[in-house]
């Protein structure tokens, strides 16, 4: 039933390509505060010593940074919403999507952000679906990303 409805959220995406319009501070400030509301700590940093580094999620201290390079607030909430979906694997233990998905996801990020495809092959193979999960998420409309996190962490 859980990978039904998840089907039933990426579909939009899937079948329209309905990438996410509404990237402004009122997302970020809700997806921030649903991710700190749920255990994690979402902070910014220079990330000076991680140079080409947007943000990250650190599993063991259940801690999401968002680095000072972004010029929009798109930018923004392109990273933590990228970092909020490896937060949902944790919560889920694993994978979110079926692997029946993934070919499609990979085709329609491919088509849409094929940057976003093609830098996935900088992954060890092993992590290559969690960062295709991750960027997928980050391109959906941030309804959708909370309805996601609602689902896998509370």
């Amino acid at each position: 039933m859980a990978m039904r409805s998840l089907l039933i959220l990426f579909a939009p995406l899937l079948l329209s390509a309905g990438f996410c319009s509404a990237r402004d501070w009122d997302a970020i400030d809700a997806l921030r505060s649903r991710l700190e509301a749920s255990g994690a700590r979402v902070m910014q940093d220079d990330c000076s010593r991680l140079p080409q580094v947007l943000g990250l999620y650190h599993r063991p201290s259940d801690r999401i940074v968002i680095c000072r390079v972004h010029d929009d607030p798109g930018a923004v909430w392109d990273t933590l919403a990228h970092e909020a979906a490896h937060r949902m694997q944790a919560c889920q233990g694993g994978d979110l999507t079926r692997p029946a998905l993934h070919r499609q996801m990979a085709r329609t990020l491919g088509r849409h952000y094929p940057r976003e495809l093609a830098s996935l092959q900088a992954y060890p193979p092993r992590q290559r679906l969690a960062e295709l999960e991750a960027r997928y998420t980050a391109k959906l409309e941030p309804q959708q990303v909370f309805r996601l996190f609602k689902r896998y962490c509370g």
